[in-house]
């Protein structure tokens, strides 16, 4: 497999407040819990960051268990997470052996397409299925690939504040033949500026049925919100549910 996207140490603040501005986060809990009620489940939240995502499946009632490769991530996420009950594993997502299995697997705002070929979702779908309890349901919070080639394959920036002294600007880079995207974000305040990159490969939902199909699980329902919203060619989020065939 290629490597992950690893946030060391010098990054881990400005992803982190980036993170905190567009992970679902409370939106991601609330879908998943339309489809499979959390309080009292246990959940494995892959590529869990900081813990955003994984705090809010905790805050619903979950025991989480959260996976990520960056320590530094991982560090920061343990010193917030209070009485929460977040465990923590520091491992390759899409190689994953645990000894436990769970009700809930999650994985969020577009960890899916980290993953980059065809045969390493394959791959990272099997690893899920061994995780998953008899009856468990896998979520997938994806963005549709269309919202990637709105701008016919060329650049698309865009700038965001942070609070009051600090502003991120994303540019993203669709490559429609080989269906990858190159984020780029910038922090930048008065006195410093942070970079760091992300590659992902996206996969459009016929494709998704696919490789589920290949890897065990099939696909059992679409949103195109986190309140529920139908899916539709409209749609700019691809929220995926696949269950064990």
């Amino acid at each position: 497999m290629s490597e992950p996207t690893v946030y060391d140490a010098a990054a881990i603040d400005a992803y982190d407040l980036i993170s905190s501005m567009l992970s679902p986060g409370a939106g991601l809990a609330a879908w998943v819990s339309s489809h499979r009620p959390l309080a009292g489940r246990t959940v494995l939240d892959l590529g869990a960051g900081t813990g955003v995502s994984s705090f809010a499946l905790a805050d619903a009632g979950a025991q989480v268990v959260a996976v990520d490769a960056s320590r530094p991530s991982l560090d920061l996420l343990e010193s917030r997470r209070g009485e929460r009950k977040v465990d923590t594993v520091e491992a390759d997502f899409r190689d994953l052996r645990l000894d436990s299995a769970f009700d809930v697997v999650t994985m969020s705002k577009n960890t899916f397409f980290l993953a980059q070929s065809h045969d390493e979702k394959i791959e990272l779908l099997r690893a899920i299925g061994r995780h998953l309890k008899p009856g468990g349901a896998v979520f997938l919070d994806c963005t549709d690939p269309v919202e990637y080639l709105r701008a016919d394959g060329a650049a698309h920036t865009v700038t965001y504040p942070l609070g009051r002294e600090q502003m991120v600007t994303i540019t993203q880079n669709a490559d429609r033949a080989t269906q990858a995207i190159m984020s780029i974000f910038m922090v930048q305040s008065a006195s410093t500026l942070t970079s760091f990159h992300e590659m992902a490969t996206w996969a459009s939902l016929p494709e998704i049925r696919l490789l589920a199909r290949a890897a065990g699980l099939e696909v059992t329902a679409v949103d195109g919100s986190y309140a529920g919203d139908a899916y539709t060619a409209r749609s700019r989020e691809m929220l995926v549910v696949l269950e064990a065939k």
